[in-house]
């Protein structure tokens, strides 16, 4: 089973990118987002005057919207280029 991890600031795009970074994070990973943080990424999206690719990624890691209600606000699941 996959622990949640915070990456040490709110969720934010650049958040993200600078754990991918950090931790370095496989691209083909995915990571599972809360659905407000989700949702707060995809507003920041839609804000920024860079392409918003579909699925969403970030440096080709998917970010994917949590639907079973288990991944706490401000944290990441982090899935290891595995089938979901």
């Amino acid at each position: 089973m996959s622990q949640f991890v915070s990456i040490g600031h709110s969720i934010s795009v650049a958040a993200i990118r600078d754990y991918l970074f950090a931790k370095r994070i496989d691209k083909g990973d995915s990571l599972v987002l809360n659905p407000a943080d989700y949702d707060h990424i995809g507003e920041e999206m839609k804000n920024s005057d860079e392409p918003i690719d579909i699925p969403v990624n970030v440096l080709g890691v998917l970010l994917l919207k949590d639907t079973t209600g288990d991944v706490p606000a401000g944290k990441v699941q982090i899935v290891k280029n595995e089938t979901l």
